[in-house]
């Protein structure tokens, strides 16, 4: 696509999407050699969850990773690196995420003893 193209395609969409011009263009047909161009707006909606909410959600993925983890230590250095860490916990500060970790490690053993921690085995 030429530069002129280009510029002339963003001057279309800038009028489109602004509503420039009167209302009398809404009846009136595109000219010779242009096309209407093609819009498609997709809006997403993200929730944003509380710090507890992550952290809740970190222990509970932790708990389900763990016991398939061979070693349950932890690298403090490098626990955002740590391929073993869940995605959820990531964006967790360094204690959130230490007392998340060791609640995770405390259901994880438990489950062997579900009495120990009900509803969560």
């Amino acid at each position: 696509m030429s530069t002129r193209t280009a510029l002339a395609t963003i001057a279309i969409l800038a009028a489109t999407l602004t509503g420039c011009g009167s209302s009398d263009n809404a009846d009136a047909k595109p000219k010779a050699g242009l096309s209407e161009p093609a819009v498609t707006i997709t809006a997403t909606a993200t929730k944003l969850l509380s710090e507890e909410e992550v952290s809740q959600q970190c222990t509970d993925a932790v708990a389900e990773a763990a016991p398939e983890w061979d070693d349950w230590n932890l690298d403090l250095a490098g626990w955002q690196e740590d391929p073993k860490t869940p995605e959820v916990c990531k964006t967790l500060d360094n204690l959130t995420f230490n007392i998340a970790f060791l609640k995770g490690l405390d259901i994880a053993a438990a489950c062997d003893t579900p009495a120990a921690l009900p509803g969560k085995c």
